[in-house]
């Protein structure tokens, strides 16, 4: 089922024959950086138990229109607190993208299509999005899609911004 388009993208439930393309992506040492890559019976083991599961909101699988080819998971999913109950009406916003796909200006149409439909559609009013703080790339998308950075953390090897971009729709906006 598709639950989004946009100029070069499709959105859609994952299906049993993304499997390969989401392993061949997930297997890819300078994609999952600085995260190690998992085994193969690991990935089809979380593809078969929670990628393809159906879902309202999350991340869906992202069609390139076109060659029609699977490049990735894109979308919102429901944003957590600290002590991990979902928020209402707040959402966390996902790009992950195959590297043969990247420095198109895809991340940016996926991240734009996805914070309209969260905020005209779904009337979420926050938008939070996490980013290695090394991925200069990803740290360029958010920007140009008016996140505003709120906090940092991690390690050395793992040193992560949190932005923010709230519905300005939605009232009050710190």
């Amino acid at each position: 089922m598709i639950r989004l388009e946009s100029p070069r993208l499709l959105f859609r439930d994952h299906e049993l024959r993304d499997l390969e393309a989401y392993c061949q992506i997930e297997s890819d040492p300078v994609y999952r950086s600085p995260q190690r890559v998992h085994p193969r019976t690991e990935l089809e083991r979380r593809f078969r138990e929670a990628v393809l599961k159906p879902k309202d909101l999350g991340l869906f699988a992202t069609i390139f229109k076109a060659d029609g080819c699977y490049i990735g998971r894109c979308g919102l999913y429901p944003f957590r607190n600290e002590r991990g109950e979902v928020q209402p009406n707040e959402a966390f916003l996902a790009f992950y993208l195959a590297r043969s796909y990247w420095g198109r200006g895809l991340a940016t149409e996926a991240g734009q299509a996805w914070v309209a439909y969260g905020f005209e559609t779904l009337a979420i009013r926050r938008i939070e999005a996490g980013i290695n703080a090394a991925n200069v790339a990803s740290l360029r998308v958010i920007e140009k899609l008016g996140f505003r950075w709120i906090r940092s953390g991690g390690d050395d090897g793992t040193r992560w911004h949190d932005f923010e971009l709230w519905n300005p729709k939605a009232g009050l906006i710190p």
